[in-house]
């Protein structure tokens, strides 16, 4: 099946699920706990007209894309470090799995109460989110480098440097990849719950206003902008990780 046929049966989907929720909203539901496209649809129009979905899309993406940077950088760093010495890698392993075991949410409040309620404790949020997630990839992808294929490459000459960029690295960047990949959302997810427990703006915190206020049509607006945002980033990571990665041979059915 081609792409455009791909692009053209979920858009068919997504249609139908609107549809259907449109029409079933209020008959076999009460509409109070879902509401409607329709009404989501006004609500979302009317927010984008007085500039305030924006204004907290702004907020969010921010601190998301400032602390999933921070985060990716560090998690890369110490990673392809840590990968380089089995010594310092088994000492620093579990205090290192220690703070993974962490629940996200426990940290938000102590991320507000150190960095207050704008936005540097959502860029912290993020970027620890970020870490964890490109750290072990990135540890995980280096260890997992073909022996053999670096045996090879010693025996024709190569020096460490050379080993590392035309082996180890390439070996592991679908695992680095992958990490860059599934962070993107989670620290948009981080960033979201920090907006949750204390905030000026984001979406989180309109989340939060509109589930308070019993403000529905507001608060299930709130979640399909994060859905959408999602799906996007995730088309994005998508082509972005063919081009990267089309070095690599393609499965044959």
């Amino acid at each position: 099946m081609n792409t455009s046929t791909i692009i053209y049966w979920r858009i068919l989907v997504g249609i139908g699920l609107l549809g259907a929720w449109e029409i079933f909203s209020g008959w076999t539901f009460d509409s109070f706990w879902l509401s409607q496209p329709s009404e989501i649809s006004a609500y979302l129009w009317k927010s984008i007209l007085s500039g305030q979905l924006l204004s907290d899309m702004a907020l969010t993406f921010q601190a998301t894309a400032y602390g999933y940077v921070l985060g990716a950088l560090a998690g890369l760093f110490i990673g392809l470090l840590l990968a380089q010495s089995e010594t310092i890698a088994m000492i620093l392993r579990p205090y290192i799995m220690a703070i993974y075991g962490i629940p996200r949410i426990a940290l938000a409040p102590i991320f507000i109460l150190w960095f207050g309620i704008a936005m540097t404790s959502k860029i912290m949020m993020a970027a620890m989110m970020t870490f964890m997630l490109v750290f072990f990839n990135t540890y995980e992808g280096v260890r997992a480098a073909d022996v053999d294929l670096k045996s090879v490459a010693r025996v024709l000459g190569a020096n460490r440097w050379q080993l590392f960029m035309k082996v180890t690295l390439p070996n592991a960047s679908p695992w680095i990849i992958a990490g860059l990949r599934i962070s993107i959302p989670q620290a948009l997810v981080a960033a979201v719950v920090a907006e949750f427990i204390a905030s000026i703006g984001g979406l989180g915190y309109r989340l939060m206003e509109t589930t308070s206020s019993l403000n529905t049509p507001g608060t299930m607006a709130g979640i399909l902008v994060l859905m959408v945002v999602v799906m996007l980033l995730n088309t994005i990571l998508d082509r972005a990780e063919n081009y990267l990665l089309r070095w690599r041979a393609k499965d044959q059915s």
